[in-house]
């Protein structure tokens, strides 16, 4: 009784700390409490029976455009978007539903133009009406350029590893807090669309960022200070709903309902659409469906990709940054084959032919490829029929001789 009296004491001492320490960082897993906003007052808490429809209706998405994760370094980079109020009057919204806000990014913190973005932090002001465990998870999605913007995933994505959540916050006391992104500084990334002279903020890229809280928890908005330019809706993730799956929505009585948020990040590396042909002298099959290892050497960075192949052995990529690159290309039975490219940012055309032969991708066409034709001569192996005409014979052994001796390519 005595140990369980003292461990009730630790624990309310501990509680009694965390109240007394709002203004420090308290680990939460990949989220942390920042601090209490104690000059931000909620005067009410909007839910979805308080919400209208905007004039243009529900979303659907365009063709996609999901990116990829890339390694970052030591700092948080840009701060890209700033609507997170320190002090005033605010509303806030509670729903189970996904709920996902513009990020309006100024075209000056790309100057490629090509907006991709690595998001490498994420704040966000939430109301939390009495102290306890509460859930939360991060959500994504790329845009368009349409006005106003429409999401490009069927689905909004979620963070990156470990902040893919759902997680569990301890809140100690009831307020407005500010919880941040804490666990990795490589949370997503996006390519946004970008808008074009209409509306308030003209040329700006534009994506959706996102929570969902476990009821009563609310995310606070408001008229927040800068410039607006998300014209005062938001939109849910409603799969279900007749005109979904994004559904836009805006506060009762024309109230502001910008979400306060910060965005932190930096441009992501550029990339070069890679295409052309990859084809194997003496192969008479189709290549549909087939699979071709691309690997791209810029320094000493390589970075690695895996092609489908059309059946006349098309190929496309994007590869991550520009500038000359070496690309080594490698398809069964053929042995490697090495370019040198200029990656431009753009579009560029490359094809690929490769020497056959090479049965057992030792990147040398010899004897051990040559053993192996003639241990499966007469049947179908398909490693072995190296012209592809579905059966192992004379025609198969000949291209093995005439390239023997052969050996391909190597960074």
């Amino acid at each position: 009784m005595v140990r369980r009296f003292l461990l009730l004491g630790l624990g309310l001492s501990i509680i009694g700390a965390l109240h007394a320490q709002n203004s420090t960082w308290m680990p939460l897993g990949p989220w942390e409490l920042v601090e209490r906003l104690d000059d931000v007052q909620i005067t009410k808490v909007f839910r979805p029976n308080d919400l209208v429809r905007p004039t243009f209706g529900g979303w659907s998405p365009s063709d996609g455009n999901l990116g990829d994760f890339f390694p970052a370094d030591n700092s948080w980079g840009s701060l890209l978007y700033n609507r997170l109020p320190t002090s005033g009057q605010y509303f806030a919204y509670e729903s189970e539903e996904i709920i996902l806000d513009d990020v309006n990014i100024n075209p000056a913190f790309d100057t490629s133009g090509q907006g991709r973005f690595q998001m490498r932090r994420v704040e966000l002001a939430v109301f939390f009406p009495a102290p306890g465990f509460y859930q939360i998870q991060g959500f994504w999605t790329g845009s368009d350029g349409d006005f106003p913007p429409y999401p490009t995933q069927p689905q909004p994505q979620t963070f990156n590893p470990p902040n893919v959540g759902p997680f569990s916050l301890f809140v100690p006391q009831a307020g407005v807090w500010r919880l941040a992104t804490n666990a990795t500084k490589d949370l997503f990334t996006v390519q946004t669309g970008r808008m074009g002279n209409e509306g308030t903020c003209p040329n700006r890229f534009n994506l959706y960022v996102g929570i969902q809280l476990s009821p009563p928890a609310a995310w606070v908005c408001g008229a927040l200070s800068g410039l607006d330019c998300n014209m005062d809706y938001f939109i849910q993730y409603e799969p279900n709903a007749p005109d979904g799956p994004y559904v836009g929505y805006q506060l009762q009585n024309n109230t502001p309902s910008t979400f306060a948020m910060r965005v932190y990040g930096v441009p992501a590396p550029l990339q070069t659409t890679l295409q052309g042909l990859i084809t194997i002298n003496g192969y008479t099959g189709s290549y549909a469906g087939r699979q071709a290892t691309v690997r791209v050497k810029r320094g000493s960075t390589v970075d690695t990709y895996t092609v489908s192949l059309s059946a006349a052995g098309d190929y496309s990529l994007q590869v991550n940054g520009t500038g000359s690159a070496e690309v080594l290309v490698q398809l069964r039975p053929g042995l490697k084959k090495k370019a040198t490219v200029n990656l431009n940012g753009g579009t560029v055309t490359q094809n690929f032919t490769l020497t056959n032969g090479d049965v057992n991708q030792d990147n040398v066409v010899d004897d051990a490829d040559l053993l192996q034709v003639l241990f499966e001569f007469g049947g179908n192996n398909a490693q072995a029929d190296v012209n592809a005409d579905g059966v192992v014979d004379d025609a198969d052994l000949l291209i093995v001789l005439f390239n023997f001796g052969a050996t391909g390519d190597e960074f």
